[in-house]
């Protein structure tokens, strides 16, 4: 049996009259990156070396999310609320990630996690708090790795559905039928210790 690898990015929505929220989205894709990649492309004429959000036209965007949800893929987000000064992104990012980890690994049976990658210095930090968690047993198994947003079409997965969600509260889009398949999960940061 092959592993369950999930695939995932993040997103802090601030414009638009929202809520400040910090997101940490993931989907579970066993597909090739290439077919993924192919599929994905399909939504912009224009050649781009990584599929991103607020990169996209309102037509590329159009083209994108019904090409993600016709993959019928599983998506666990975490929506962290409120980003209002008193707790930092990265905070917001831990405990996201002490939220999805756990959730991948012992609800979804994932062995493994890719994050797009960011700052080396801010990779390594994600590593020593995912250590952090397996010795606190939140988690087993599940490994967490890094790569490019460019290496790997499956990145671009997760970045679609923040940006599909971050436009349909600001009111852009109406992402609906996609959105209602995924799993959303709610961390309130003034109630954290």
């Amino acid at each position: 049996m092959s592993e369950l690898i999930a695939w995932g990015d993040e997103s802090v929505q601030t414009q638009g009259g929202v809520i400040p929220t910090y997101y940490m989205g993931s989907c579970i894709c066993g597909l090739g990156e290439r077919d993924i990649r192919s599929q994905l492309l399909s939504a912009t004429k224009r050649k781009v070396s990584k599929l991103h959000w607020r990169d996209m036209t309102l037509s590329e965007k159009r083209r994108s999310i019904p090409v993600i949800e016709a993959l019928s893929l599983p998506h666990i987000v975490i929506a962290a609320t409120p980003l209002d000064g008193t707790v930092t992104s990265e905070r917001a990012r831990r405990k996201c990630l002490e939220l999805l980890l756990p959730t991948l690994e012992k609800e979804y049976g994932v062995s493994r996690l890719v994050l797009e990658s960011r700052e080396t210095s801010q990779d390594d930090r994600d590593l020593v708090f995912v250590r952090g968690l397996r010795s606190r047993r939140f988690i087993s198994q599940l490994r967490v790795d890094f790569a490019p947003g460019f290496s790997d079409a499956r990145l671009w997965i997760a970045d679609q559905a923040l940006g599909a969600i971050g436009d349909a509260q600001r009111g852009r889009q109406d992402f609906s039928s996609f959105l209602k398949t995924l799993d959303m999960r709610e961390l309130d940061l003034h109630h954290l210790a």
